[in-house]
């Protein structure tokens, strides 16, 4: 199972974590972020060729907006019974130890979704040692069963706001 963001969303979201010192040094400098990405896409693209239509992929971002269909298709793919509980992920008082464990507990959302394009300017010179793989268009969630809705991301809500009359 493959699940792939956006590239320049995943690099950025290793970028602007303030990891503490030793084993995720590469990710403050663009360099590093990019050669790893290259290697990453290598291995995917590897077993790709070997073992062709034998990696499923799903794409972030249809897990995100459409998690209701896609989580018992990889529950399914994975063999493991259907627990309607998995969708409640966020509600589970588990402990994360993580640097998203914030995140983890909001749910799914669906906003930070191409948050680096606001830092592009500045993001200018990874994109180029990215290069075209930072192409993402053309990859498809290859889930069995799964028929992709035309969901688009949920905007975010105002809070709603009661003012006392005076």
């Amino acid at each position: 199972l493959h699940v792939a963001r956006e590239p320049m969303d995943s690099i950025f979201s290793a970028f602007k974590h303030d990891f503490p010192p030793g084993g995720l040094d590469y990710t403050s400098e663009f360099a590093g972020l990019a050669t790893l990405y290259h290697c990453y896409r290598d291995v995917i693209e590897h077993w790709e060729r070997v073992l062709p239509g034998r990696v499923t992929h799903v794409r972030y971002e249809d897990m995100v907006t459409d998690l209701p269909n896609v989580a018992p298709k990889i529950i399914e793919a994975a063999g493991v019974p259907w627990d309607p509980t998995v969708l409640d992920f966020h509600k589970k008082k588990h402990a994360v130890n993580t640097l998203s464990t914030t995140q983890v507990r909001k749910g799914v959302y669906s906003h930070h979704f191409k948050g680096w394009k606001r830092y592009e300017k500045f993001l200018e010179p990874l994109l180029d040692l990215v290069g075209s793989r930072a192409e993402y268009d053309r990859l498809k969630t290859t889930l069995p069963g799964y028929l992709k809705t035309d969901t688009q991301p949920a905007k975010p809500q105002p809070i709603p706001i009661s003012i006392p009359k005076q």
